[in-house]
């Protein structure tokens, strides 16, 4: 009995070897009928093979047959069980990712606001710069707008300056003409009215002199005795000043004794001041004489000057 198990292994192993060399022959075949003609060989070296092998060795076979088939069994129970536990898993993954989509829906709905607020703030701050820009621009002209208005002010006020200097000259050149004009007309009046007090006497020279003092703002004035007048022929006064006046219509040069009448008059009416009025002029030494006593000399030149003043 096992010499013939072992003869028939050994003719399955020969069978095996020539089924391995068929296999390997027809894979090199072109030709589809030589593949089949191949493969039906090989099948049926296959079936006597199984045939020829003992019973103990077929039983092995099955065995290892049926522990294949128990173990794809076991792996797919395995398998199975696997994949109900990763399905209850990812049941409970997808129940923890819908809890957290639940619980996180506000604060994503929360967060897409801020964003849109966010978004909303920088155009508004966008916006701000741009008009601030704007209004930068529009400050830099008002800027340049007012140094132009202040450089013409400027130029206004020194043409102004100008203008009134103009109009001030012109017053100036207008009085000087009218001045000078009037001037002429009262010189020619007062050499009219000299040469009709060269005509006095001596009583209407001092009448005269008293009207042409009244005029002058003198007050209190009054016309002293002929006889007993100690060289005075008027007083008046001038404000708080008292004034003693020597008239002396004269064709000639006044000589030093209207100047001493004079001063005597003033010690013996004490006056402060004392005057020689005359239509005429003084000597070189009336007018040494007066500088010395502090007397007043009024010449024909004074006389046309105050006529003109007083216009009398």
């Amino acid at each position: 009995m096992k010499i013939s198990h072992f003869i028939r292994r050994f003719i399955c192993i020969l069978i095996t070897l020539k089924i391995i060399d068929i296999v390997v022959a027809m894979m090199h075949l072109s030709n589809v009928y030589n593949q089949l003609t191949a493969l039906c060989i090989a099948f049926t070296l296959i079936v006597t093979g199984y045939c020829i092998l003992p019973k103990s060795d077929k039983h092995f076979i099955k065995t290892i047959k049926n522990n294949l088939s128990r173990h794809q069994t076991y792996t797919f129970k395995k398998t199975h069980v696997v994949s109900n536990q990763m399905t209850y898993q990812n049941r409970a993954v997808d129940i923890s990712r819908q809890q957290y989509q639940a619980q996180s829906t506000p604060y994503l709905n929360e967060l897409s606001m801020l964003k849109r607020q966010l978004d909303e703030m920088n155009e508004r701050i966008e916006s701000q710069k741009a008009y601030r820009n704007q209004l930068s621009k529009q400050i830099n002209e008002l800027n340049i707008k007012y140094q132009q208005l202040n450089e013409l002010t400027t130029q206004h006020d020194s043409l102004v300056e100008d203008i009134k200097r103009l109009q001030a000259q012109k017053d100036q050149l207008a009085d000087a003409h009218v001045t000078d004009e009037y001037q002429s007309f009262m010189d020619y009046q007062s050499k009219q009215k000299l040469a009709t007090i060269d005509n006095f006497d001596g009583y209407q020279f001092e009448t005269f002199t008293c009207d042409l003092l009244k005029a002058l703002g003198f007050s209190d004035i009054k016309r002293t005795q002929g006889s007993s007048d100690f060289g005075v022929d008027v007083y008046a006064k001038n404000g708080d000043t008292s004034y003693v006046f020597q008239c002396k219509l004269y064709a000639s040069p006044v000589g030093i004794k209207a100047v001493q009448e004079a001063n005597s008059g003033r010690s013996y009416y004490n006056s402060k001041k004392a005057v020689v009025i005359t239509n005429s002029y003084f000597t070189p030494h009336a007018i040494s004489a007066s500088e010395k006593l502090d007397i007043d000399l009024w010449n024909r030149d004074k006389l046309a000057s105050l006529i003109a003043e007083a216009n009398v």
